[in-house]
């Protein structure tokens, strides 16, 4: 009988955690964050050539993020991430800028890029840190960010 009450109150305390706070960690989440930072930096490294090469590429970066941003909003108790990916979805977003200025300027220099590149790559970073920990810490990083 003592089991068996001590049984359900550890079921009762695992539901109870389960069902507050922030969503568990997710691979998928985490790999395609990974694989949206090195699309959006490869775009960034290439930046240098027209425009009009890489459209296809680009395009597909801003489908990635609409993709991810209807991901993240079939998850429960996920509020930052999808702030996040829609803040990378935005006009206001530096990666949406820097889309925006290289298709109207045709071609970025080299300068810009070697700029540009560490704040995609910090970008990407906090948000993978997110994914990974789900701890304080790396939530209060992306909500500078998201409010900078």
């Amino acid at each position: 009988m003592k089991t068996l009450k001590l049984l359900s109150s550890s079921l009762l305390i695992c539901f109870l955690l389960s069902s507050c706070g922030t969503s568990f960690y997710d691979q998928y989440s985490f790999t395609e964050t990974l694989e949206t930072k090195a699309n959006a930096l490869s775009l960034v490294e290439v930046s240098d050539q027209e425009y009009q090469q890489h459209k296809v590429a680009a395009q597909a970066l801003i489908n990635k993020i609409d993709m991810m941003v209807s991901y993240e909003k079939a998850k429960s108790k996920n509020e930052i991430t999808i702030q996040m990916w829609q803040y990378l979805q935005s006009d206001a977003s530096s990666i949406q800028q820097f889309l925006d200025l290289w298709e109207t300027q045709g071609t970025l220099s080299t300068a810009f890029k070697a700029e540009f590149k560490p704040q995609v790559a910090k970008i990407f970073d906090l948000m993978a840190n997110y994914e990974n920990k789900k701890n304080e810490q790396s939530k209060l990083a992306l909500l500078d960010l998201i409010t900078m």
